[in-house]
C-alpha cells in the first residue's frame, strides 16, 4: 500500500474530532419483543462509567435490520438525552428516500455524525449509481457523513474510486480492507483482529461490538497502540464473535447489568 494520500472532496465541518473506540450498542428487547429502553440506558450508564465516549446507534449490533421505522428514533432520542459523548446514527436502509428522511431526523435530534451503508438487497449495483446515491445523501445533510462499508451483507463494496467522488468525513470499514486507508480522511476499522495493523497504517480509530461487554482492552488500545493491547483485544473478541455474536453480547450483558434482557429478534437466534 502506497503512502500517497488522495485529495478529498469537501465535507461538512464539525467542531469535534471522532477518534479511537466507537461502540455499536445493542437494542435490548423485552421477552414480549418490545424495546427495553430502561436496559438500554443502564448499559449506556455502564459504558460511560467505563470511560467510553463514542457510540453508534442503529448499527448491525443494534439489529437495525429487525427494527420498525419508529424504533431507531426511540433509541436515539433516549441516547441523546442521556449521553454526553459523541453519537453516530446509522440510517440503515436500502432506500435513499428513507435515508434522506433519517438524515433529517438525525439532525433534528442532535446527532453528531451520520453513518450509512451502501444500498443493499440489489447487490452488484453499478458503481456510478452507488456513488450518486451517497453524493445525494451527503449533500442533503449538515452532519459529517461516515460511509459504512460492509460488503459481506450489502453485496456492494465501497472502492477507492467511489471514495474519491463522495464527500465524506470517513469510513467505518467492516471488511477491514486496510488498502482503503489512503482513500478516506478518517478510517475506522471494523475488525477487532486488525486494529493494531490499522493504526500502524494510519487509521483514526475502530468500531468494536465486543467492547460492549469488555471495554477496557479497547480503551487501552485507544490510549496506546501496542502488540500487547492487540493480544488482549483478541482475547476479549473471542467472547463475542461467531454466528451468534449479537446474542452472545446480550447474554454477557445480562450477567453484567441486572435485568438486561438477552433476547434477539428473528431471524437471529440465541444458539
Amino acid at each position: 500500500m502506497g503512502t500517497e494520500r488522495l485529495t478529498y472532496l469537501p465535507m461538512n465541518e464539525t467542531d469535534f474530532e471522532l477518534k479511537g473506540l466507537v461502540v455499536p450498542v445493542p437494542a435490548p428487547f423485552a421477552k414480549s419483543g418490545a424495546l427495553d429502553l430502561g436496559a438500554f440506558l443502564a448499559h449506556l450508564d455502564w459504558l460511560d462509567e467505563c470511560g467510553v465516549r463514542n457510540l453508534l446507534v442503529n448499527g448491525t449490533t443494534g439489529e437495525f435490520f429487525s427494527l420498525s421505522l419508529r424504533e431507531p428514533l426511540e433509541l436515539f432520542q433516549a441516547a441523546r438525552k442521556n449521553w454526553s459523548g459523541l453519537l453516530i446514527f446509522n440510517t440503515g436502509s436500502p432506500s435513499l428516500v428513507q435515508c434522506l428522511e433519517s438524515a433529517r431526523t438525525a439532525e433534528d435530534e442532535g446527532a453528531d455524525f451520520l453513518a450509512s451503508l451502501p444500498p443493499f438487497y440489489f447487490s452488484g449495483a453499478p458503481s456510478a449509481g452507488i456513488t450518486e446515491w451517497f453524493v445525494e445523501l451527503a449533500e442533503s445533510t449538515v452532519l459529517p457523513l461516515i460511509l459504512y462499508n460492509f460488503p459481506k451483507h450489502t453485496g456492494n463494496p465501497l472502492t477507492e474510486e467511489m471514495l474519491k467522488q463522495i464527500p465524506h468525513y470517513g469510513i467505518k470499514d467492516s471488511s477491514a480492507d486496510l488498502s482503503l486507508i489512503p482513500a478516506t480522511p478518517n478510517y475506522f476499522v471494523g475488525g477487532d483482529r486488525r486494529i493494531s495493523a490499522a493504526y500502524a497504517a494510519g487509521a483514526k480509530g475502530f468500531v468494536s461490538a465486543a467492547a460492549n461487554i469488555d471495554p477496557e482492552p479497547y480503551l487501552c488500545m485507544e490510549r496506546e497502540q501496542t502488540p500487547e493491547n492487540q493480544a488482549a483485544i483478541d482475547a476479549a473478541n473471542a467472547k463475542a464473535s461467531g454466528p451468534f455474536a449479537i446474542a452472545r453480547i446480550k447474554q454477557a450483558l445480562a450477567q453484567i447489568i441486572p435485568g438486561y434482557p438477552p433476547h434477539v429478534r428473528p431471524p437471529l437466534t440465541s444458539e
